[in-house]
């Protein structure tokens, strides 16, 4: 049903007089764009393929193997702007057929450096986080993001971006809790003291707190960086009646070589009737692009490598990831290659070493993801 709603928006748009004589824009990983003097429409997507291959206690829960394969993300979007009006609307295709809303947001840019974001939106929480699935280095994002990130909510938020500076703040529903909404409150600030063509150097904070509806608080178990795998670390469901945690930033980039890592702390309130739970953990990423190109940056996020050539760009990546949910924890080592055959297509490879604590019992094992991914 949503597909059919936004197939029908495109068409009820390049089908109206407005539209009947404007020239469409199409280019390589930036989607297909049409333009008047009033209104800018753009449609795009992306999809993404993986093959992942495992073995051993970390990844299957036993020392056996396995494999799997799935159509990781595939996504369309439309979205417009109407003179200091901003929307958007994307929808989430699953392999079993069904369909999820992602992005469905209005925005207001009528005031000067402010932008007001009201509906379905991603909030303002963790350098990885904010970084497009399009565009981050790794195939998976690590598992402390994973757990702590709130991801897209229905909420409003308010904001300014520069490249120098950025802060966004915003209230969010987080589903039901006694019929009222579980409230949550998240906040964003970076500060890039360093920013040239050749060299940046980002600073960043973050603040989430939320009630937890039915108090349950549902992702403190996570697959260590491998999407198809059959294992998790942690112990169950957390109880409480609220989370609250925060995350600190530190990035660089100069020439081909960029890194960047984060830190995060946070605590599920038992609320009197049971234990608090902390959940904490880090990454630490390094990358170098062989052929020279440099990683994007624009206001508080980085972008994926753009080709100089037509022979593409290759790249080379390791990264560090440590969780710890309660008493459980668990270190995921991933190296990596991506080649970029241009701005919209690219391929990469990651192999990931893991090893867990899962009450008492440690648990290790090797894994290799492979990713096929198209952006138009």
């Amino acid at each position: 049903m949503r597909l059919k709603l936004i197939t029908v928006a495109v068409a009820a748009i390049m089908s109206t007089p407005a539209y009947a004589e404007t020239e469409a824009q199409a280019k390589a990983g930036g989607g297909l764009k049409v333009k008047t003097d009033d209104v800018s429409i753009k449609v795009g997507g992306r999809l993404m393929y993986d093959i992942d291959w495992f073995d051993d206690e970390a990844f299957t829960g036993n020392t056996g193997s396995g494999s799997d394969s799935e159509l990781r993300r595939a996504r369309i979007y439309v979205s417009g702007e109407f003179g200091d009006w901003k929307a958007k609307v994307q929808g989430d295709f699953k392999d079993d057929g069904s369909t999820k809303l992602g992005d469905a947001y209005l925005q207001y840019n009528g005031w000067d450096d402010l932008a007001l974001t009201l509906g379905k939106h991603k909030e303002p929480f963790g350098l990885e986080e904010q970084t497009s699935s399009k565009d981050i280095t790794a195939i998976e994002r690590t598992m402390i993001i994973n757990a702590l990130a709130p991801g897209k909510n229905y909420g409003a938020s308010l904001g300014s971006a520069s490249n120098e500076f950025t802060w966004q703040f915003g209230v969010f529903d987080h589903g039901d809790e006694g019929g009222n909404i579980a409230t949550g409150i998240t906040g964003r600030m970076t500060f890039a003291p360093i920013i040239t063509d050749d060299e940046v150097l980002h600073l960043g904070a973050g603040f989430r707190q939320s009630r937890l509806a039915g108090n349950v608080y549902k992702d403190g178990d996570q697959r260590l960086e491998v999407h198809t795998a059959d294992e998790k670390v942690g112990s169950g469901t957390i109880m409480g009646e609220s989370i609250t945690a925060y995350n600190l930033e530190l990035a660089y980039a100069a020439g081909p070589f960029h890194m960047q890592a984060e830190y995060f702390e946070g605590e599920v309130d038992g609320g009197g009737w049971t234990a608090d739970t902390d959940i904490d953990g880090y990454y630490a990423q390094f990358g170098y692009v062989l052929t020279g190109e440099s990683r994007p940056y624009s206001k508080g996020k980085f972008k994926r490598v753009t080709p100089k050539g037509s022979a593409g760009a290759w790249e080379v990546f390791g990264r560090l990831s440590h969780y710890a949910p309660g008493s459980d924890e668990a270190d995921a080592y991933t190296l990596g290659l991506n080649y970029y055959a241009n701005k919209a297509v690219r391929v990469g490879i990651n192999y990931v070493n893991g090893d867990m604590n899962e009450g008492g019992v440690n648990k290790d094992g090797n894994a290799l993801a492979l990713r096929f991914q198209y952006v138009f």
